[in-house]
């Protein structure tokens, strides 16, 4: 799959499982819904939190704000940075042999009994790809039932574990939005970022935030309203949503219908900010609490044909994943900002569990 589409595919929170729709995403649904619940929230889990520090980022450069009337429109792109322990999660192929027995004693079926082993035959966890790692060399789950009584094989699946976004050399989780300001007077800044919906083929995606910024230096300006303090201080409250959707069901070799990935993404973030007051080149730095959630949503009805463990004979699933992601922490930001007449350019780096790294270019008028 192309690039283009493992960009917007992060920006689904589910690179993996998409991307290998063509070759391994039945055969994780066809090990059972449960086992596959737990499998997709393990390796989705850290791309959904990456994404929403990375909503939550960028909201301001400078501690003053505005003067009232004044307007500014930025073109800004980020890109957050997944810690090493968040490339990759343990997977215990004993713990999924429990819940795909689980499952499939609840068909009704023949009683049989199930075993779960790595492509190696080994037994031992061992860290696997996150969405935000790579699996080199590919790994896989191998799936047997064995009839009871006889201990005959009765069915053998090989499940190809997903790669995430580092076999495709991408390392980092990336975005970009227009973002305007308008001063309001008595202090205070309303911000507003969004991308319009986008329909690209089978994707549609669709940003948009809202934030207000309250500098607290108008109280110590003179008669004139000039602020002589060498430094700015505000604090700003900003929420972002984003919307995404795709439509894989022409791409998929599970039949079925109405078979499309939905998710939304909410980030919050409460920041204390100071800045220089210089005329060219300023400083600013913030303390930022972030917090947010995501859901993704696999919908639709999934029939399964072939013979599997869980499925031996024709059976349909409808609607069979909700993955939920709930993320909080504290990051602190700095940064700096190029003046040059109503040109802008700023640049920062905000420091936490995962790190963003935000640039923008702007006009004021």
């Amino acid at each position: 799959m192309k690039l283009n589409k493992n960009i917007v595919i992060i920006v689904l929170c589910c690179f993996g499982c998409l991307s290998q729709a063509q070759n391994g995403f039945s055969d994780i649904l066809a090990a059972g819904v449960e086992a596959a619940d737990k499998y997709a929230n393990s390796y989705t889990a850290p791309a959904a939190e990456a994404f929403t520090y990375n909503l939550a980022s960028g909201w301001y450069e400078s501690g003053k704000v505005l003067q009232p009337g004044k307007f500014k429109l930025q073109i800004k792109a980020q890109s957050t940075f997944a810690p090493d322990e968040k490339k990759s999660f343990v997977l215990d192929p004993l713990e999924y042999e429990r819940i795909i027995q689980d499952s499939y004693n609840n068909t009704g079926n023949p009683s049989a009994n199930i075993s779960v082993t790595f492509g190696d035959g080994s037994t031992t966890p061992r860290l696997v790809a996150s969405a935000l790692g790579e699996n080199n060399p590919d790994e896989s789950l191998i799936i047997r039932s064995r009839e009871s009584n006889t201990n005959l094989l009765l069915q053998e699946d090989i499940i190809t574990l997903a790669q995430g976004i580092g076999s495709t050399g991408l390392d980092v989780v990336p975005s970009a939005f227009f973002q305007v300001g308008v001063g309001l007077g008595a202090g205070l800044e309303v911000k507003a970022r969004f991308i319009p919906k986008i329909e690209t083929d089978e994707v549609e995606t669709g940003l948009y935030g809202v934030g207000l910024q309250w500098e607290l230096t108008q109280f110590f300006t003179n008669e004139d309203g000039v602020n002589n303090l060498p430094v700015s201080v505000s604090v700003l409250g900003a929420f972002t949503r984003l919307d995404a959707s795709y439509d894989f069901e022409d791409g998929a070799v599970v039949e079925g219908s109405d078979q499309l990935l939905e998710t939304k993404t909410n980030a919050y973030n409460f920041a204390a900010i100071a800045s220089t007051n210089f005329k060219v080149l300023n400083f600013y730095g913030g303390l930022n609490y972030v917090s947010g959630n995501s859901t993704t949503d696999l919908k639709g009805t999934y029939t399964f044909r072939s013979n599997t463990v869980i499925f031996p004979v024709s059976s349909t699933v409808e609607d069979p994943l909700s993955l939920k992601s709930d993320v909080s922490g504290v990051l602190g930001t700095l940064g700096a900002k190029l003046t040059l007449g109503a040109f802008n350019i700023n640049a920062d780096y905000s420091f936490g569990e995962y790190d963003t790294a935000s640039a923008s270019v702007f006009f004021r008028i």
